[in-house]
């Protein structure tokens, strides 16, 4: 039988060959999966020998990464601040980029809001993973995880489970804020900002997500403005807008955030890469 050094080195040229981008990783994390060992013990055991059963199963996972689809909904999960949520292809895979989400919403609601029980909405929550981290670190919270499909939230409401916050994350379907019953201290929101044209010039792998979750409409901003005018009613006087947007959106939406709170103000906090990316909207200004 061949061992695990030999069956890591041909898996990296297989996807190598076939274009996968980062395959050497992509190569460990696959045998990683089949072999059930942690990372650090595939690189301490290379002479394990890989059974028929197990080398018939990584073919399997290869056969699926060669299509294109994402690695996440092979393994069915995706780690995201810290934790593994469950996945399925009726959801996002949440991104590195929207960790900052969370970041900044903790920031938010731990040093510069009023209210220590604070009431969140999550619109948009996909597969939850925004929800139940918000839930973890702010255990006082009320949060409300919105999203329009039952396929979508089936996925959430496992995650919630899993991860033990189910009394405090309310699962709700609907249109935007529409779904949520009363005010709020702070929205997060990484709705869909692709515009429509750029969507088949996405890679491959994307293209295989929900196009729901993805496409922005002509600017990308369709959801975002329906957003923004439901918040007129739905967010409390010192409460607080968290999107993530593309960068060059940027200054349209803060425009549009002005328009709708004029006794507001905006800032600005940049991804991992340095980009623009998360643009915070308050309904006061701060002082």
């Amino acid at each position: 039988m061949p061992v695990l050094r030999t069956i890591i080195q041909d898996t990296h040229k297989k996807l190598e060959s076939a274009g996968i981008p980062d395959a050497r990783l992509e190569a460990e994390v696959l045998v990683m999966n089949v072999m059930r060992m942690a990372r650090q013990s595939i690189f301490a055991e290379q002479e394990t020998e890989v059974t028929g059963q197990q080398q018939a199963a990584l073919d399997e996972f290869l056969e699926r990464r060669y299509s294109r689809e994402p690695l996440a909904y092979i393994l069915g999960q995706r780690e995201f601040y810290g934790i593994n949520v469950v996945l399925t292809p009726a959801v996002l895979i949440p991104r590195p980029e929207t960790e900052g989400l969370v970041e900044q919403a903790l920031f938010m609601a731990l040093m510069g809001m009023e209210s220590t029980e604070l009431t969140i909405a999550d619109v948009g929550t996909g597969s939850g993973a925004i929800a139940i981290n918000l839930a973890i670190h702010l255990p006082s919270a009320k949060i409300y995880a919105v999203d329009v499909q039952d396929a979508v939230l089936d996925v959430a409401a496992y995650n919630v489970r899993v991860h033990g916050v189910a009394d405090r994350v309310n699962l709700a379907i609907g249109d935007l804020l529409d779904a949520v019953p009363e005010p709020v201290d702070l929205i997060v929101a990484n709705l869909p900002y692709i515009p429509t044209d750029r969507i088949p010039t996405l890679q491959p792998e994307v293209q295989q997500e929900p196009v729901l979750a993805l496409d922005g409409g002509p600017d990308g901003l369709d959801l975002v403005r329906r957003l923004l005018i439901q918040a007129e009613d739905k967010l409390n006087s010192h409460g607080i807008i968290l999107l993530e947007i593309d960068p060059d959106q940027i200054p349209v939406v803060q425009e549009l955030a002005l328009q709708h709170f004029p006794e507001g103000s905006t800032s600005v906090e940049k991804d991992l890469a340095g980009m623009d990316r998360i643009l915070s909207i308050h309904r006061q200004a701060v002082e």
